[in-house]
């Protein structure tokens, strides 16, 4: 039986190596980004889910770290170096990365270091070779399939969920994916609380409170509490994983409402200062804009 068990269990270790995400390795750090993203290798997540990875690459979470580059600048050069006057390690860098590029976790501490050091080149060398070149080495990093479907799945509530499992993909209902890999079920991934994880505030492992919008606390304050049910997914998924927002116009018209009334009249004879026309009829209107907020969360807000 013993023999059996241990069969049974070399067998799923290769399911797991040889399938389609590279997670064997998570006790490994990488010491550049190339080696970071192949540990997370998701290039054949599209061979079964094109349509979805076609979504996917026209979205904001496809370049959350290129698109980000001047506030995570910012933040490493005015907040860690000159407001907290400390080094620039993984643990500080993460305070952005582990949302914006969530591998930055299994980073070494060299590269993370490294990384940084592009994002202020990028920043501060725009338009030139050294800024493009920076910039091109950090578009590899992002909010992948793995970023959200293994290493954040559970991540909401660990203490309850328990770890995840290395290798594993998870999802919203946890269905068979036929000989390509198993997938486990994880609620979570359905709930606003799951998004709030980054679009809110951010809790870092030295205990600091990173905030970077209001997203969330406006949610839960202004909607969630005056009786609003729905999830940031029926909202912001109703296109796939495009994850369209405030930049995407038929969100933006779904979310505001908006209503114009022009109320023509003109002013009694008498209100011209010039004493020739002083009986002529003045054409005036009122108009008035009514807007209403019918999103989830205050507008504009990120």
């Amino acid at each position: 039986m013993r023999k059996i068990r241990l069969l049974i269990l070399l067998f799923v270790g290769a399911a797991l190596m040889w399938g389609p995400v590279s997670l064997q390795a998570m006790d490994k750090e990488a010491n550049t980004i190339d080696e970071l993203v192949s540990m997370f290798d998701e290039s054949s997540c599209m061979e079964c889910h094109e349509e979805i990875h076609n979504q996917w690459s026209q979205s904001w979470h496809a370049q959350s770290v290129v698109s980000s580059l001047g506030s995570i600048h910012n933040f490493i050069e005015i907040g860690i170096k000159k407001e907290w006057n400390t080094e620039v390690t993984r643990g500080q860098l993460l305070k952005c990365l582990d949302c914006h590029a969530p591998v930055i976790n299994y980073a070494s501490e060299k590269l993370a270091v490294e990384i940084a050091d592009m994002i202020v080149t990028a920043t501060k060398e725009k338009g030139k070779p050294a800024g493009e070149s920076a910039k091109k080495e950090l578009a590899k990093l992002n909010v992948g399939c793995l970023s959200c479907h293994n290493l954040k799945a559970l991540a909401v509530a660990p203490g309850w969920n328990g770890p995840r499992e290395e290798g594993m993909i998870y999802g919203p209902h946890g269905e068979d994916a036929g000989d390509a890999h198993e997938t486990l079920e994880s609620i979570d991934m359905t709930r606003s609380a799951f998004c709030m994880q980054c679009h809110g505030i951010y809790t870092a492992a030295d205990g600091e409170t990173i905030q970077c919008n209001t997203l969330s606390g406006s949610y839960q304050n202004a909607y969630v509490a005056k009786g609003g049910s729905k999830t940031c997914q029926e909202c912001h998924m109703d296109k796939g994983h495009m994850f369209p927002g405030g930049r995407d116009l038929d969100t933006v018209k779904q979310g505001l409402g908006f209503d114009l009334q022009i109320n023509p009249y003109r002013h009694l004879p008498g209100q011209i200062k010039d004493v020739k026309d002083a009986k002529k009829w003045v054409p005036s209107a009122v108009v008035t804009v009514l807007i209403e907020n019918r999103a989830g969360h205050r507008i504009p807000d990120g």
